[in-house]
């Protein structure tokens, strides 16, 4: 496996940050789901912080694979007809499109209750917004709202991962 995308495959630079990214997007769910019956208290304030740090290391790792997949040709589908090769390109780039959304509304409903925006202890970025919990909500429920258009189109692209190994007989999971 080379480097580089060619017209047969990805690169191993393009499936790390794609299976980087898988994993840290569930755990990122996973917290989210669990962290959210909590009681407020310095247990829950922990996780807040380290829900947000790992937004903000997917929003990097979102950047960078943007820039691979610019700067890479993309690789063909095989035996794939021009329309499902179409929905595939839609629902990935919603797929970034979402991922972008849950990160900028969930920062916003961090640094709305007056928090600074951290990562990992090791920086933060200071909130430029006083205190206030009426925007804090609203970016709250749109980030639940969001993590809801998130869920379907990771719905929708397994499923298709699914259907392309077990029906069509397709190496999706091989590209």
């Amino acid at each position: 496996m080379g480097m580089r995308n060619t017209k047969a495959s990805y690169g191993w630079p393009a499936k790390t940050l794609h299976w980087a990214m898988a994993l840290l997007l569930v755990s990122l769910v996973a917290l989210g789901l669990y962290m959210g019956d909590l009681p407020r208290g310095e247990q829950k304030s922990e996780l807040i912080r380290l829900h947000a740090s790992s937004g903000l290391l997917a929003l990097m790792l979102l950047l960078i694979r943007f820039g691979w997949k610019l700067a890479n040709e993309t690789p063909d589908p095989p035996n794939e007809s021009v329309a499902k090769a179409r929905i595939a390109i839609v629902v990935h780039w919603c797929l970034y499109a979402v991922v972008l959304v849950q990160v900028a509304t969930g920062s916003m409903s961090l640094m709305t209750v007056g928090w600074d925006l951290p990562f990992y202890d090791m920086f933060s970025i200071p909130t430029p917004f006083e205190r206030d919990i009426d925007r804090h909500h609203f970016w709250e429920e749109l980030h639940e709202a969001s993590w809801y258009a998130f869920a379907a189109l990771m719905l929708l692209h397994l499923g298709a991962v699914v259907y392309h190994q077990l029906i069509e007989k397709t190496p999706t999971l091989m590209l």
